[in-house]
């Protein structure tokens, strides 16, 4: 099943990463949704950098249709004859508003915090997969615009309020574990779009390779049959299997393990607070806004030096 017969459809997706076609939730919201409904498409990656200008991702159809955005282009998808949700009643499409408004809701804050917000997440795993590609300056913009974008968008969140949206989500995850019990899609046999808005985020949730402790990740895992729902979709429509949520499975820590945390503890070996980290990641942000601004002035200084030469 195709959109528009034989226009052939092109999808510009952030590339992938972590073992998924894409490591972009709505990126990966619309690949899953196309290949659960049998849609044809050519995949064409792309880098933050290129897609800034854009919501992502961008559908190209024929040579007169442009989409961007994740929304806008399911609902093309379902206007030409795609609709997941087509043989649902009404009682089940409105479970699929709720649930959809749950994730898009709740849980993309929840991971728009993890992601943005908690240094170490930020600095090793999101700064690095979203510049990739990308070269000065854009390397240095994005992330640091984006970095703005999210701490105004959640309110500039404290340590105590991360702990809140952590607990939220733990509710969010134990309503989709008990919709989707043991069946292979939440609505039975047949996949919704529910199925594929769920992956998209809790593929993004298990996979994005956190350090320590991977919270989003630990509190999936409490729940058996989301994880079997994501390897089976992953395996079955996406082509990936990696049969990572049994590697990444709590282990007890050996006794030599606990001893030497025991030690360090009291040596006096803390983690920084969220203060002195907030500081750090300030002094960081100082330091690369700084090089950009020093960059810029020298190229507009030779720029303004090469007109007054050809004046």
């Amino acid at each position: 099943m195709s959109a528009r017969g034989s226009k052939p459809l092109r999808l510009f997706s952030l590339p992938p990463a972590w073992g998924l076609p894409t490591w972009h939730p709505d990126c990966l919201k619309v690949q899953a949704y196309m290949r659960l409904a049998g849609v044809r498409f050519d995949n064409d990656q792309s880098t933050s950098a290129a897609m800034a200008s854009y919501d992502t991702p961008v559908l190209v159809s024929g040579e007169d249709t442009v989409l961007a955005g994740s929304d806008e282009i399911i609902t093309f998808l379902k206007d030409e004859g795609n609709d997941l949700d087509a043989t649902l009643g009404n009682q089940d499409k409105a479970e699929v508003f709720a649930f959809c408004s749950m994730v898009e809701g709740q849980l993309l804050t929840v991971m728009h915090y993890d992601w943005w917000m908690v240094d170490d997440n930020y600095y090793e795993v999101i700064r690095p997969i979203y510049t990739a590609g990308s070269s000065f300056p854009a390397s240095v913009l994005l992330p640091w615009t984006m970095s703005r974008r999210m701490r105004s968008r959640l309110g500039h969140p404290t340590a105590e309020d991360g702990e809140q949206l952590y607990k939220q989500a733990a509710t969010c995850y134990k309503a989709l574990a008990a919709r989707l019990g043991s069946q292979p899609f939440f609505f039975g046999d047949a996949p919704s779009s529910l199925d594929a808005i769920v992956f998209a985020h809790l593929a993004t949730h298990l996979y994005a390779p956190m350090p320590a402790p991977a919270r989003l990740s630990s509190l999936v895992q409490e729940h058996p049959n989301l994880c079997s729902f994501v390897e089976r979709i992953n395996s079955k429509y996406m082509n990936v299997s990696l049969g990572l949520f049994s590697r990444r499975a709590p282990e007890p820590a050996p006794a030599a393990a606990e001893e030497a945390a025991n030690k360090e503890k009291e040596e006096g070996k803390k983690e920084r607070s969220p203060k002195e980290k907030a500081r750090r990641r300030r002094a960081r942000d100082f330091v690369a806004a700084g090089v950009v601004l020093t960059v810029g002035f020298v190229l507009f200084s030779n720029w303004i030096t090469v007109e007054a030469a050809d004046s």
